[in-house]
């Protein structure tokens, strides 16, 4: 496979990875702001359970309100969880795309290398040709000389 080739395929992979970071950090933003939402309404609840319970309040209505509680506290709960999945998510695609942008830069200083090393050449055997012109050029006013 052509080294043009494998810069473009690279390349390609490189912009599929930052879209997938884009998506990663857009679920990540997602995840925070739920938490801080549930964070925010569970604390109303328990200002709310406290008002009432400082003002008393019967068995049935406090389990009502252990329960509430409860499934707000668990739903805080799996939304960190998934937080804290989003957040892996996105470090690790940080990472790929770091890779795959170190990656293209090696192979972009590899062209560039080869690219060098053909001017490189192509500067030898122009000189070459030059030199064998110049050659020919003083053979022959060499042979005229002669006559």
């Amino acid at each position: 496979m052509k080294l043009d080739a494998v810069r473009r395929y690279r390349a390609q992979v490189e912009d599929v990875l930052r879209m997938d970071l884009l998506r990663a950090r857009q679920d990540l933003q997602d995840a925070e702001t739920l938490c801080h939402v549930l964070d925010t309404q569970m604390r109303a609840t328990v200002e709310r359970y406290s008002a009432k319970a400082s003002a008393g309040m019967a068995p049935d209505e406090f389990f009502e309100w252990q329960a509430v509680c409860d499934s707000e506290a668990a739903m805080l709960a799996q939304a960190q969880q998934i937080e804290g999945g989003c957040r892996d998510e996105w470090f690790q695609k940080q990472n790929d795309l770091r890779d795959a942008m170190q990656e293209r830069r090696t192979l972009d200083r590899l062209a560039d290398r080869i690219r060098l090393q053909q001017r490189v050449l192509q500067h030898r055997v122009e000189q070459m040709q030059m030199d064998e012109a110049a050659r020919r050029t003083s053979a022959m006013n060499g042979s005229h000389n002669l006559l």
